[in-house]
């Protein structure tokens, strides 16, 4: 089973860093002539969409990857559920557009009604994912998910590229609308395609459609799933309310920039751990929550040490309006925030694939508190821009942390905590100082260098978590 989620790992790294990489080099063209305003706007979309399909991708999802070895009765009873979900995410997609579009211009309400309709055409697709998912055959799903980023930035491109913009005179925004269309309909597309027909129909004759097992985790997961819902989104609400476009701009091009790593290998990582750790016993989860632990720390460290004294020079190659110091100083930040957020996701992924339905209440309680401290920070940090959101998102990933870590020491898990570090940490702080001496290009690439060569003495801690074993 281990050796099984390791192949689809390495899928999983493969296809989506590459078209990652390739969306971020295409994106570079973009936002050379965009201003930090007008990009600012792409947080509230992202919004729209995250709040369309969190019931779907975040509740339901969650609730059927919890299946330790499903029977075909609880396979069909996921399809079911996802059916459910996708019915909640077209009710919800035109009321969020209308609020998102409220006393906004009428490109902007284009835009948010193209992402609405993008949200349904993903959350179709989570019915024929089911399948995938529960057989931890993710290469398909990463396969869609990268061919659709590659699709989406290409379609961005042509429309707001410095060479073609003229030609198709379509307004900033609205290209970004039809770009989230097209990726939505490859993703649908791909997964459909290779899905056997997955109906909507009933278990049995007594006209049951969902196992009450899955029932009622779905309902606990719906409670806690809200809670973390406004811990990992506050930040966007905020900004909407706050209505600074600069600051919105900023925020957004940093964490895009930065969600190289979450979104492609911290995400996937969580995934497979998630659907992972229920199906094996209490010495294996530990082994494997430590390989998880150390190759985090690993990334980590890395991206503190390089790309805190680099940030100046990586943010000059998407222009000069990119490099303000409040601009600058949240990139720094974001450095840290994403060391932090490997630690959280792995450590929630397992506390929520294992923890018992008896101790949800009080786990939901922790997280009523952190939402609501979350909240305080954020609300009084966003005067200080950017930089102060992300402070906020620290703090409270930090109490995260702290408490999925009691869960995890209250089952039993007990983690060795000088093997969960990187060798050599000297050398990180080191080449963290040495990088002050040179500055422009010529420290990116000198960095670049300095870290392959950390990551190749540490190779075994990368190896060792692609194959899993």
């Amino acid at each position: 089973m281990i050796n099984k989620a390791g192949k689809q790992l390495t899928w999983l790294f493969a296809l989506k860093i590459l078209s990652r990489i390739f969306d971020l080099s295409l994106n570079i063209l973009v936002l050379r002539d965009l201003e930090p305003g007008i990009y600012g706007l792409t947080t509230n979309l992202d919004l729209l969409t995250n709040i369309t399909l969190f019931y779907l991708k975040i509740v339901l999802k969650q609730t059927y990857s919890r299946l330790k070895d499903p029977n075909q009765e609880q396979t069909q009873s996921a399809v079911n559920l996802m059916y459910f979900g996708l019915l909640i995410t077209i009710c919800i997609a035109p009321i969020t557009v209308l609020v998102m579009s409220y006393n906004q211009s009428v490109a902007f309400a284009k835009t948010a009604f193209l992402y609405g309709i993008s949200a349904v055409i993903d959350g179709a697709s989570e019915p024929y994912a089911v399948q995938w998912i529960i057989q931890l055959k993710l290469n398909v799903v990463a396969k869609a998910e990268g061919l659709a980023v590659f699709m989406k930035t290409i379609v961005l491109y042509i429309l707001l590229g410095k060479y073609t913009r003229e030609l198709f005179q379509i307004e900033t925004v609205i290209g970004f609308g039809i770009a989230q269309v097209i990726y939505s309909i490859f993703i649908f597309g791909y997964i459909f395609s290779l899905s056997n027909q997955s109906k909507f129909k009933q278990l049995n004759k007594e006209g049951v459609y969902v196992v009450a097992e899955m029932k009622q985790v779905g309902y606990q997961f719906t409670l806690m799933a809200f809670m973390k819902f406004l811990l990992q989104e506050l930040e966007k609400i905020v900004m909407v309310i706050y209505n600074n476009p600069i600051i919105s701009g900023e925020f957004t091009l940093v964490s895009h920039i930065g969600s190289i790593i979450p979104r492609f290998i911290y995400v996937n990582i969580e995934q497979i751990a998630f659907n992972l750790f229920p199906k094996i016993n209490q010495e294996e989860q530990t082994q494997l929550l430590q390989k998880y632990l150390k190759f985090l720390n690993l990334v980590g460290i890395s991206i503190v040490s390089a790309g805190i004294p680099c940030a100046s020079a990586f943010l000059q190659i998407y222009g000069s309006q990119w490099t303000s110091d409040s601009c600058i100083l949240a990139m720094q930040l974001y450095c840290i925030y994403i060391w932090i957020m490997g630690i959280n996701g792995i450590t929630e992924s397992y506390v929520n694939s294992t923890i018992d339905t008896k101790d949800m209440w009080w786990y939901r309680y922790l997280l009523i508190a952190q939402t609501i401290i979350y909240s305080l920070s954020l609300v009084i940090l966003v005067q200080m821009g950017s930089s102060g959101i992300i402070i906020s998102n620290i703090l409270s990933m930090s109490v995260r942390i702290f408490v999925s870590f009691l869960i995890i020491n209250k089952q039993g898990i007990k983690i060795q905590w000088n093997a969960i570090m990187p060798k050599f940490m000297i050398l990180y702080l080191l080449g963290f100082l040495f990088q002050y001496l040179t500055e422009g290009f010529q420290l990116l690439v000198l960095t670049a260098l300095y870290y392959g060569i950390l990551g190749l003495i540490n190779i075994k801690t990368v190896t060792e978590v692609i194959k899993s074993n």
